[in-house]
């Protein structure tokens, strides 16, 4: 297929104001002109995006970039994840991935994956589905555990070893999200961080709220991931670890 340059140009300029800025706002209705525009379109979904490895889409009368789906979370290296989050270890890092999927399979949890069941979730809530699929984890025989591991690609035993070592919360500290060492704590940075990428609000560091740029990631993107959708269908229908350590893997 052959394209116009003009085309081209529009489709390059909307790529690279994304790189700059995350987002084009309605006020720039050129750009938004210009991306609607099925020539342009074509270009940035089937070049920049497979090139790039990235997505554009317009959602809400917003134009947003992100990383693409084969990179484990918005394209960040586990270094800069670490470093946004406030995270030592990768460890650390591992107990974020796996909040951040009870956090998706709390809101997606019916068999219809393309609307959220809930309007809210509560964080202790949060903490307490973390807590009961991490106690399964702990009580899970080494030998079933490195099976279940293997299979999801996901450090299970890091993930319990950081999560059990921390007390719920501490009854002395005035600001949560300041604190480190208690869980209501370690979720909020990680929460913090989603709230920064524009995913997710946190009301009174109480009420946990999907925005509509994660929504639509989620349903136009995620679910076409086949281990990401893999990990958040085991949390949904709680078989995070078989009950049955005989069954085969």
């Amino acid at each position: 297929m052959e394209y116009r340059a003009e085309d081209v140009r529009w489709a390059f300029k909307i790529f690279m104001y994304l790189l700059k800025n995350g987002s084009i706002p309605e006020d720039k209705r050129e750009y938004h002109y210009a991306y609607q525009k099925n020539e342009v379109r074509h270009i940035i979904e089937e070049v920049i995006n497979e090139e790039a490895e990235v997505m554009i889409f317009s959602l809400g009368g917003v134009i947003y970039l992100t990383p693409g789906i084969d990179n484990w979370f918005l394209g960040y290296s586990n270094a800069q994840l670490r470093d946004k989050m406030k995270l030592r270890t990768n460890s650390e890092l591992y107990l974020a991935y796996f909040i951040i999927l009870n956090l998706l399979a709390e809101f997606y949890n019916s068999e219809d994956q393309s609307l959220a069941t809930r309007q809210f979730l509560l964080l202790r809530d949060l903490e307490e589905m973390v807590t009961k699929q991490i106690e399964k984890i702990d009580d899970t025989d080494e030998e079933a555990l490195e099976r279940r591991e293997e299979e999801l690609q996901l450090n299970l035993s890091a993930v319990a070893e950081v999560w059990l070592d921390l007390p719920p919360f501490d009854d002395e500290l005035k600001n949560l999200r300041r604190g480190k060492k208690n869980r209501i704590s370690f979720m909020l940075r990680v929460l913090s961080f989603l709230e920064d990428e524009g995913l997710i609000q946190v009301f009174e560091d109480q009420e946990i709220r999907l925005l509509p740029k994660l929504e639509h990631l989620i349903v136009k993107y995620y679910f076409n991931s086949t281990r990401k959708d893999q990990l958040l269908q085991i949390i949904e229908k709680d078989a995070l670890i078989e009950e049955d350590e005989d069954a085969a893997y």
